[in-house]
């Protein structure tokens, strides 16, 4: 029974401990966004090493109209909080509430994927 009690303990460690990492990687990732950082947000994509220049400045530029659109809705963003998940393996959904300057607030899905020990945007 103390064995079966201490294996529960450990796997919920485990899956804590990789729920967090998974919650401040998309933090981290949509930080990026908010501080203007839209090249280091892109870089967080899963295949960003993959992506041919011409299509990483494309992706730059969209991030770039993402942001812009929702900074002109509602303001700066103020605050981004991961709020739930789905993890399904190496593959997860995070949900993020991000709060704007105009307090309110937005509700994304965050596609992810594990790359080695790190959580990458999909």
């Amino acid at each position: 029974m103390v064995c079966v009690t201490l294996m529960a303990l450990i796997v919920t460690a485990s899956c804590s401990t990789d729920r967090e990492r998974l919650h401040r990687a998309a933090e981290k990732d949509y930080g990026y966004l908010q501080k203007g950082k839209y090249e280091k947000f892109v870089g967080e994509i899963a295949y960003a090493d993959s992506m041919s220049e011409d299509y990483r400045a494309q992706m730059v530029d969209l991030v770039h109209e993402y942001a812009a659109a929702l900074q002109q809705r509602h303001g700066a963003f103020t605050d981004i909080e991961a709020i739930g998940d789905t993890i399904d393996g190496d593959q997860a959904h995070v949900y993020l509430l991000l709060t704007f300057a105009d307090s309110t607030s937005e509700e994304v899905g965050v596609p992810m994927v594990r790359v080695g020990e790190k959580w990458k945007m999909q």
